[in-house]
């Protein structure tokens, strides 16, 4: 099976120009705006927007016990595209388990790319287990529902932050 077998896509279209929706996500302040599950506060605690740089998070549920995330930069194309590795990470920014899954994959390369026409841009976004295990694999591969509604929240929720 190949990356591109295993990866998940999605798309979103955006009634705003690149340079707004690329703000969004090259600016701690607006991505905590934004990112994350629905119905949880995310605190940026660490931000370096560069290649070899995190963005270290943590995510806050009403009556739930912290989460933390991080984004490890790979590539930024100024307004093109950005590659990152997600993961679920620990209060110190080192890659932990998910909290929900021992066979979650530890680390899932994202790649989003940002095209606009006529001030309307589109934000593609792919998703693969990076280093992942056959297991983590298989798992992946069963977690793609949930990764629609995942992403798929977490981009509505940019939606709604570049309408504000």
């Amino acid at each position: 099976m190949s990356a591109n077998d295993t990866a998940f896509f999605i798309t979103r279209v955006f009634k705003a120009p690149r340079d707004r929706v690329w703000q969004a996500w090259s600016n701690a302040a607006s991505l905590q705006q934004w990112w994350g599950p629905q119905g949880c506060t995310v605190e940026a605690l660490r931000f370096e927007f560069r290649p070899g740089g995190f963005f270290h998070y943590a995510m806050k549920f009403d009556g739930a016990p912290t989460w933390w995330g991080r984004f490890n930069y790979r590539e930024i194309v100024s307004s093109e595209r950005i590659v990152w590795l997600n993961s679920f990470a620990n209060a110190e920014c080192g890659i932990a388990r998910a909290p929900f899954s021992e066979v979650c994959p530890l680390e899932i390369e994202n790649t989003a790319t940002f095209t606009e026409k006529d001030g309307v841009t589109t934000v593609s976004l792919r998703a693969v287990p990076f280093g992942e295990s056959a297991a983590e694999r298989q798992y992946f591969e069963e977690l793609k529902p949930s990764l629609e509604q995942g992403y798929g929240g977490t981009l509505d929720q940019l939606g709604g932050y570049l309408k504000a």
